[in-house]
């Protein structure tokens, strides 16, 4: 696991270099023009989102267990000027109290944490009333597509390889289940992507 820890941090930016270019950078952009305040970040993994924060956050903190992903995460953060701090802390047990952050942001992250409806729960409860969840994620295709019976062939490997990356998770019904408000979420694919991982859905879910 160490070995495999090690490789995803080290290549993760150099893999998703295309798709980045594609169409994840400018998202990125969109997604976090509007966020102000203090603000938490579900694992971070190596910083990408650190150039697309605005001036208006007062505050980040990133939550990322993986010790390779903090390194670079630290790296990154040595040369631009924000008040941070970077934790340790898997997204189900987060250690601040209720109602602590004006947003909180995943992208590419629910796919691969080890209970989403309690990571969920917790968001939940660490964000101000009418707090914004900021999220792109990568979902299950349509259950009745190929591509859908294709991604559950391929989830079980795909998870070993790739981080406890699941590929069939219903990540809007679990939103909706975890009483956030996601009628500004849309759906949409990511381009330069291989296809098992193009469905996602993107943009600001408001916790109820």
């Amino acid at each position: 696991m160490g070995l495999l820890s090690w490789g995803m941090a080290t290549f993760y930016d150099l893999v998703m270099r295309r798709t980045e270019a594609t169409c994840l950078g400018q998202w990125r952009q969109e997604l976090l023009q509007s966020l102000a305040g203090e603000v938490l970040e579900i694992g971070a993994g190596t910083g990408v989102n650190l150039d697309s924060y605005p001036d208006t956050v007062t505050r980040l903190v990133l939550s990322e267990p993986d010790r390779h992903m903090r390194n670079r995460i630290k790296r990154k953060l040595a040369v631009i000027p924000i008040d941070h701090d970077v934790i340790a802390a898997p997204a189900e047990a987060l250690p601040f109290p209720d109602q602590s952050f004006d947003a909180v942001v995943a992208t590419l992250v629910l796919c691969s944490v080890e209970h989403p409806e309690e990571s969920l729960a917790e968001l939940h409860r660490v964000l101000k009333p009418g707090g914004k969840l900021a999220l792109i994620e990568h979902v299950g295709a349509s259950s009745h597509t190929t591509l859908y019976q294709w991604q559950k062939r391929i989830e079980p490997f795909w998870k070993k390889c790739v981080g406890n990356c699941h590929l069939t998770r219903d990540t809007l019904a679990a939103l909706q289940a975890g009483r956030f408000d996601c009628k500004n979420l849309q759906q949409d694919r990511m381009r330069g992507a291989v296809a098992l991982v193009a469905p996602i859905i993107r943009g600001i879910a408001k916790k109820t």
